[in-house]
């Protein structure tokens, strides 16, 4: 089995001879499935800290500018921040 390379840059594509085992094949594709799986975790993390920033950050506002009873109610805006 030949080790196929697939870059996004096209200019810099390149083929290894090298023959593979099904053995080794196997193995580089658990190490993949290892490594997805560590990615899906990091992403889940990264995700999750968005969420905590983005709540900060609202709660940061409304406090520096905090805003009146209902914005319904009072569509004049009296403080612009």
């Amino acid at each position: 089995m030949k080790c196929l390379s697939e870059p996004h840059d096209k200019s810099e594509i390149s083929f290894s001879d090298e023959e593979l085992t099904e053995e080794q094949f196997l193995e580089k594709f658990a190490a993949l499935e290892e490594n997805l799986a560590l990615l899906q975790i990091q992403m889940r993390n990264m995700s999750e800290n968005v969420r905590l920033f983005g709540s900060l950050a609202r709660r940061m506002r409304r406090s520096i500018c905090p805003a009146s009873s209902s914005p319904r109610q009072d569509m004049r805006p009296e403080l612009s921040c």
